[in-house]
């Protein structure tokens, strides 16, 4: 039997130097949402994750033929070959040079339908032809396996769980059902199964929308290592969810089949493995979640808790609560119905105008820097105690971020459903409309790898963007906000348009025609929101370097401004001689060096455009 308890894991306390996958999901019900259908998000928060998306085009198979299930991988290029039919799989459409990638073999079979349905994919499956679509938040769990192949009997994790929804069911709730039966049949691993982060990586929540309901969906190994347990809660449709990387459904009645669903085995492997008494209310978060040490908690907690308060100021909610949230709702009745641009904006957050504000304070630096970057292994250093480290807080935007997205099921026309795809962090990057019945994705979106930089694939310049304007934030984002808001507004005004033509094409042209119009429009759109940022990092670059705001580029002499320092910044860093800042001015200043040699770095790598590009600027705006 191959099953590991949190107890028996207690041993292992060696820090893990690089992020895993930590993702931030939203759902908002089909009442709470300005387009009369649901919308969920997933922020893919993964500093090595292959940042391409792909069109998995519908397939027909023949009778009696199998589906390869493979093992998870999330680094480029993520799976080779081509049962997918997706061509950025296909191994001559890889980068050359790197690595000799061989095809991706499968750790085991289940019978294939006749039919099964096209889809959008990243890391995780997106959309569906159908509309059927995801958010994906991976939680801290209570038991561990190991996959089949590498010592354990488990055959799916959640991305091969979701693709397989995707490609044979049309709601959420058949979605769901099929996701748990075959995890209960053939076993469920998560995406660690070997050092410290197998408990971390061991659950798994998805947010699961069609164009009438939303759900929660949690799942986790069973104690066997050959099954799985899991449950779903309905989200209510007037009302809004959030997920930061832990089980969020506490009170589970699977009686109540119209809002509730779960395993067999949900309440017998809980009484098994003594994490629940039985007699006791069940709460599926206090029996399943494994705690977080000392207060790090809050990192789920504080982004659930910026959510429903975001979607309602009103309420009366503390931003401070136990490791589980056991006093927080399930979800929450939004104040007014949500558009997709509201949910960008939850997606941008940093807890700006809050106590917790990541703009704010000496580690945002003196021009107020919102990256928090990982601290590797000086976090837990020899006789730290690991419990009493209370670290960064975790906002919603995130400068590791692969991709987020919003996506836009349409009730009235199934054939028009679409999502808001932003490469790289949310915070910078603009997104773009991709119809989900494309028969390929825009080509910014579907090429490049993080071992080469391209200027031709959106990641790679919104990063450009991210990074640069991160050193001088306080005055560079206000210009990254404001093509955000043009690129993106243009979208929407051009997509009101893109859906009535679309429509009178599928008509009175048919199919093929309808496809091929919104793959070109996704395309186009796609391409315009790149450009846009290209020209953007240029802009900020001009605008802001070696510690000076230039600006009036259309007068006789432009106007030189120096940025400053800010006095209680000069103060921290031991500028009026000050003893005790000394050693935090040492580092700060280091920091800062470092981000004068990105720039440098930066500005040299695009230096042939910025001696032939002229910008005219009225103003800018700063942040205080």
């Amino acid at each position: 039997m191959r099953f590991v308890t949190a107890l028996s894991f207690a041993a292992l306390a060696v820090a893990k130097l690089h992020e895993s996958d930590k993702c931030t999901a939203i759902l908002v019900g089909a009442k709470a949402s300005t387009s009369g259908s649901p919308m969920t998000t997933q922020t893919n928060d993964c500093s090595s994750c292959d940042f391409r998306i792909a069109k998995v085009p519908q397939k027909h198979h023949a009778p009696g033929s199998k589906r390869d299930v493979v093992l998870v991988s999330q680094v480029y290029p993520r799976y080779v070959g081509t049962d997918r039919g997706a061509p950025e799989y296909f191994k001559e459409n890889l980068l050359q040079g790197f690595f000799n990638w061989t095809t991706t073999q499968p750790i085991g079979q289940i019978p294939q339908v006749d039919t099964t349905y096209g889809y959008i994919e990243g890391v995780y499956p997106l959309i569906n032809e159908h509309q059927l679509a995801i958010g994906e938040s991976t939680c801290p769990a209570r038991l561990w396996t190991k996959p089949a192949t590498q010592g354990g009997k488990a055959l799916f994790d959640i991305t091969e769980l979701a693709r397989v929804a995707f490609e044979r069911t049309t709601t959420a709730r058949d979605a769901i059902n099929l996701m748990g039966s075959l995890a209960e049949q053939y076993g469920y691993y998560g995406a660690e199964w070997e050092g410290d982060s197998v408990y971390g990586e061991a659950g798994e929540t998805l947010t699961v929308a069609d164009t009438k309901e939303g759900w929660v969906f949690h799942i986790l190994p069973d104690d066997t290592g050959a099954s799985a347990v899991w449950v779903a809660q309905r989200v209510p449709d007037n009302h809004i969810v959030a997920i930061g990387n832990q089980f969020i459904i506490h009170t589970v009645n699977l009686t109540d089949s119209a809002n509730f669903l779960g395993s067999s085995n949900l309440y017998d492997v809980a009484k098994r493995n003594n994490f629940w008494d039985g007699k006791s209310p069940f709460d599926f978060t206090a029996t399943y979640a494994n705690r977080r040490q000392g207060t790090s908690y809050y990192y789920s907690t504080r982004r659930q808790w910026r959510v429903f308060t975001l979607a309602n100021p009103s309420l009366t909610l503390s931003p401070y609560t136990d490791p589980f949230g056991t006093d927080y709702p399930f979800s929450v009745e939004v104040a007014r119905p949500l558009t997709a641009q509201d949910l960008m904006r939850f997606q941008r957050d940093h807890y700006e105008g809050t106590p917790f504000d990541l703009t704010q304070g000496p580690e945002s630096g003196p021009y107020g820097n919102p990256d928090r970057y990982s601290v590797g292994e000086n976090a837990f250093a020899p006789g730290t105690n690991r419990n009493g480290v209370q670290g960064f807080e975790r906002g919603i935007s995130l400068y590791r971020t692969t991709y987020s997205y919003v996506t836009m099921a349409n009730a009235s026309n199934p054939d028009l459903g679409f999502l808001w795809y932003g490469p790289y962090a949310p915070h910078a990057t603009s997104y773009m409309p991709i119809f989900a019945k494309v028969s390929a994705v825009p080509d910014v979106t579907n090429r490049g790898s993080l071992v080469r930089f391209d200027f031709n694939t959106s990641f790679w310049i919104n990063a450009l963007v991210g990074n640069y304007a991160g050193h001088y934030y306080k005055h560079a984002m206000p210009a990254v906000a404001a093509v955000q808001r043009e690129v993106e507004q243009k979208a929407a005004d051009a997509l009101i348009a893109i859906q009535v033509k679309a429509a009178s094409i599928l008509a009175t042209q048919g199919q093929a025609a309808f496809v091929a119009f919104l793959t070109s429009s996704s395309q186009t759109l796609a391409t315009s929101a790149h450009s846009a940022f290209y020209a953007l990092f240029l802009d900020v670059v001009t605008r802001f370097h070696d510690g000076s705001i230039f600006g009036n580029f259309s007068n006789e002499e432009m106007n030189v401004q120096a940025m400053g320092y800010p006095s209680w910044w000069l103060e921290e860093v031991g500028y009026f001689g000050t003893p005790s800042a000394l050693k935090g001015g040492f580092v700060s200043t280091g920091a800062i060096i470092l981000g004068v040699v990105t720039a440098v770095a930066l500005s040299i790598a695009v230096g042939y455009w910025l001696g032939k590009r002229s910008v005219k600027t009225t103003g800018y705006a700063l942040i205080k």
